[in-house]
């Protein structure tokens, strides 16, 4: 029998909270350190088909283009299109990556794009530099009038 595992990821600067599920159930949760290795070994004891979930964020990045070869598939979701999580009361990582988990396996995640390709990733960062200075400088105008 082929199992299919959904993974949810809360990921913070220092560690990655895990929720798996299988067959609507949390079957596993794990903190772990915010490592390549910490968090491959983790995916790599799991036995089947992979699906993986984490929020759009500084570490989004770094953990897809390390990561996506080792899952069947790899979602980075739009934060602010997860109501589910953000207008939630109860905010804690264990939470979170339940429900990352579960809104996964339901397919109810809003993707954001990214690339395996480091010049690309590069661009988009420098791009990102772009808009921050032009809103500063759009803040800092506005105030002076």
């Amino acid at each position: 029998m082929n199992r299919i595992y959904y993974i949810g990821a809360d990921v913070h600067s220092n560690s990655i909270e895990l929720a798996i599920q299988n067959r609507r159930k949390i079957v596993g949760r794990y903190s772990i350190p915010a490592t390549i290795s910490a968090t491959a070994e983790v995916l790599d004891s799991l036995h089947g088909k992979k699906y993986m979930a984490i929020e759009e964020g500084p570490m989004s990045g770094w953990l897809y283009r390390n990561l996506h070869q080792k899952v069947d598939r790899f979602v980075v979701a739009d934060p602010r299109r997860n109501k589910l999580i953000s207008s939630d009361g109860d905010h804690d990582d264990k939470v979170d990556s339940a429900k990352l988990a579960m809104l996964l396996a339901g397919g109810y995640l809003r993707e954001v794009y990214h690339t395996d390709d480091h010049r690309r990733a590069e661009l988009k960062h420098w791009v990102s530099l772009y808009h921050d200075r032009v809103r500063d400088a759009v803040r800092d105008q506005s105030v002076c009038v």
